[in-house]
């Protein structure tokens, strides 16, 4: 079985990561073995490699967060009806989902619809379930609510603002050049800015009036928030969801104490591990109806076979890129 494992903690990936054969594939009792059908390659597994991330590495490390595949066998404690059934594979960062075939808990699989394209699926576990929280546990929501979104071309900021959009919300999404900019209209963003100069009056100038009951953040950094949060509504709420210049997000202390803005964040894995099985279940059930329906999808720019992992994980550190990097190790089938 082919496996790409992270050897070194740090450096370039070139000599860090390796393809291996790993033979043992025989899941344990609570376990299935998964043939991976796509798999992304996340800034969140970039950073894991550097040791950046929120768990380390434990070498030799399986890498690969979230991907989707068959179920080749199950462990004797498991539903044999699994046998067949193509699944999510929801992060863990130990099993490793950059394989051929992965040995995985059941309890960190779900069963998906047989329908959808394998590669918006396999980008499911992760950004569409951080946007959907996003949207739906820090703050109430409803239809005709302004909420805004910086990195809005981000694998997270594309799914928030269409499932915004399939919710009546409006979103205010903000952007660094103006070909995201035109993806994210595309999307159905109803107000996009470039960021950049006098961006905290062109916001106010945009709302017409009207405020933000909540920005999603994923720059880092006080100098984003000191521009966006005079246009967020007294009470209303700052989630951070990423730290693209490695810096903390900042509320002027103004707003924080005498507008009661608050600021939260979101980690994927403790969501996960907060969030009651069955609820998961019906989330990645949720989106994977919509992604069936065409109504939620992300650009896919490249995929990549494993033995071509330098040049995946190259084009996947990219700063410009309009779409997401995939590895596709075996072919899906119907």
């Amino acid at each position: 079985m082919s496996q790409l494992i992270l050897t070194t903690v740090g450096g370039d990936p070139a000599d860090i990561v390796s393809l291996r054969q790993n033979p043992d594939t025989a899941p344990g009792a609570e376990e299935v073995l998964v043939a991976v059908e796509a798999a992304p390659i996340n800034p969140a597994d970039l950073s894991f490699q550097q040791g950046w991330f929120g768990v380390y590495p434990q070498l030799p490390q399986p890498l690969g967060a979230e991907g989707v595949g068959r179920v080749l066998a199950v462990g004797s404690a498991v539903d044999q009806g699994l046998v067949g059934r193509r699944v999510l594979i929801l992060p863990t960062f130990v099993q490793g989902t950059w394989a051929a075939r992965t040995v995985v808990p059941a309890r960190n699989v779900v069963p998906v619809s047989e329908h959808a394209d394998p590669a918006q699926l396999a980008m499911l576990p992760v950004n569409p379930a951080t946007a959907y929280a996003l949207l739906n546990e820090y703050v109430a929501v409803k239809p005709g609510d302004w909420v805004g979104v910086d990195l809005a071309n981000s694998g997270v900021g594309q799914y928030l603002v269409q499932l915004a959009r399939a919710a009546g919300i409006r979103t205010l999404a903000i952007v660094r050049r103006e070909e995201a900019a035109q993806q994210v209209r595309g999307l159905g963003a109803d107000a996009v800015l470039l960021d950049g100069e006098g961006l905290g009056d062109r916001i106010a100038e945009t709302l017409g009036g009207a405020q933000l009951r909540v920005f999603f953040e994923g720059t880092g950094g006080p100098e984003k928030l000191a521009e966006v949060v005079p246009s967020v509504e007294y009470g209303g709420a700052v989630v951070t969801f990423a730290a693209a210049t490695g810096r903390s997000p900042v509320v002027p202390v103004g707003d924080l104490f005498y507008r009661r803005i608050s600021l939260h964040s979101f980690y994927i894995l403790a969501w996960l591990q907060q969030t009651p099985r069955a609820r998961l279940t019906e989330i990645y059930t949720e989106l994977a109806a919509l992604v069936e329906r065409g109504e939620l999808h992300a650009a896919v720019e490249a995929t990549y076979p494993l033995d071509r992992y330098r040049e995946a994980l190259a084009h996947a550190a990219r700063p410009e890129r309009s779409g997401k990097v995939l590895f596709t190790p075996i072919q899906p089938t119907a």
